[in-house]
């Protein structure tokens, strides 16, 4: 009985009127962070010269939208799903990309086409989780875009191989010291 009298009693102070023991003031005046600023991409890498620009070899030639193998571009290697060139280039102006909607796409802003399809890696693309990133904790930051690290026309990496995980704080520091021991050793 004594116990869930105590029970009901530290409820009580902790939920009901016992708000001395939750705190929810801040002693310090808010230190939250501003809106990050817009993010600067980095250019993307050139485009291969021998394909690029495409107007080069195909100005005036009707586009022909039969899904079939490319005599032409036979060094290009084509595994992104089921796509087939003409799912991205467009066939009238031939040096841009395009979007589902038919709206134009530049070479340099190819990041827009692949987010259309791979919209669930943005977020994760924008706290720099995938992809990489650089620049300032809390201000200035450049981005790489989709194809820097990925081949547009075969963007799966092979498999990785898993790194050993980082050293805890705890052991960082007898570690470090038996190696500059070590080191000390070494030069006497």
């Amino acid at each position: 009985m004594a116990l869930a009298l105590a029970v009901v009693a530290l409820a009580l102070l902790s939920f009901g009127g016992g708000s001395f023991l939750l705190r929810t003031e801040r002693p310090y005046e808010s230190r939250s962070l501003g809106p990050e600023p817009e993010p600067v991409l980095r250019p993307p890498p050139p485009v291969d010269d021998e394909y690029f620009p495409c107007a080069d070899c195909h100005e005036g030639e009707p586009a022909d939208p039969k899904v079939r193998e490319l005599e032409e571009h036979d060094s290009i290697e084509l595994k992104h799903g089921d796509l087939w060139c003409l799912d991205c280039h467009d066939t009238d102006q031939r040096d841009l990309l395009h979007l589902s909607d038919a709206s134009p796409v530049e070479m340099g802003e190819s990041w827009r086409l692949c987010t259309r399809c791979h919209a669930k890696k943005i977020p994760d693309w924008r706290a720099g989780v995938h992809g990489k990133r650089i620049g300032h904790w809390s201000g200035p930051k450049e981005y790489f875009t989709c194809v820097v690290c990925h081949n547009p026309h075969h963007p799966l990496f092979e498999p990785l191989e898993p790194k050993r995980p980082p050293l805890p704080a705890r052991e960082i520091g007898p570690l470090w010291r038996a190696k500059l021991a070590e080191a000390r050793n070494e030069q006497d």
